[in-house]
């Protein structure tokens, strides 16, 4: 693959999850990841907490908004990976594009109920898993992998994080 790695993070609502994967993805990647984000049925604002726990790690936030997948249509991503959590039984989006493409089910926090200590704790929790992985894609040698290789290592990276 050619760096900068075009990556797509989708979800359901484009809120949370896959926004802070793409602010972390194009802060942690220093230029060799070019990450972006959309929903299959987005919520149209990106949540106020993703923006806040970015903020907290000193992750650039940028103006992110919340968009639809079929805004993207016609573009090229080399990998796509959905966030969305399908335990909970959410329909992932599904990319039709032919390119790498992996799953990282991760629990929605706009869901989270309680008080703000709790629901800001669903967002770290968040937050923390999605660096944990990105950062495991950061390491990887970009340069040597191709479209198989980098939906193996996508989907390596999802289970050796041990969840869902």
């Amino acid at each position: 693959m050619a760096t900068p790695l075009k990556l797509l993070f989708l979800c359901t609502g484009n809120s949370c999850r896959s926004i802070i994967a793409e602010a972390l993805a194009n802060h942690l990647g220093g230029g060799r990841i070019r990450a972006a984000s959309a929903g299959s049925r987005p919520s149209g604002q990106v949540h106020p907490r993703a923006l806040a726990v970015l903020e907290r790690h000193g992750i650039p936030v940028g103006g992110p908004t919340s968009k639809s997948m079929d805004d993207l249509e016609g573009q090229y991503f080399d990998a796509i990976v959905t966030v969305c959590d399908a335990a909970a039984g959410e329909s992932c989006p599904v990319w039709l594009a032919d390119t790498a493409k992996s799953h990282w089910g991760i629990p929605d926090p706009a869901t989270a109920e309680g008080d703000d200590a709790a629901i800001d704790a669903v967002f770290e929790a968040t937050y923390e898993r999605l660096r944990g992985r990105i950062e495991d894609l950061v390491a990887l040698d970009l340069d040597d992998l191709n479209a198989l290789g980098l939906t193996a290592s996508l989907q390596k990276i999802h289970r050796s994080r041990g969840e869902h």
